[in-house]
């Protein structure tokens, strides 16, 4: 690749590693993330989801402590949608 990928690029892929119960790439996936986003706690509420999902119980605990630790908080997200039909 003649670029290194951003954030998004192994964020993607995390979440596909999600998808697919791929614990191992999401580790390699997850640690690209914190590298180029280390204050971003969404890579490791993923992670631990995906430990979670593997039975990976004693992992998941670790990361969630180890966010809490480090004091980060996840923001949560949100959207909308507008209609401008007129409502009847």
């Amino acid at each position: 690749m003649p670029m290194q990928p951003h954030a998004g690029v192994w964020g993607a892929l995390l979440l596909a590693c999600s998808l697919h119960n791929n614990v191992e790439l999401a580790e390699v996936a997850w640690k690209n993330c914190c590298e180029l986003e280390p204050d971003s706690s969404g890579y490791h509420s993923l992670l631990a989801n995906i430990y979670a999902s593997a039975g990976r119980w004693d992992d998941a605990k670790r990361l969630r402590r180890a966010v809490e630790e480090k004091g980060l908080v996840k923001i949560p997200g949100s959207s909308w949608t507008e209609s401008f039909e007129s409502q009847q």
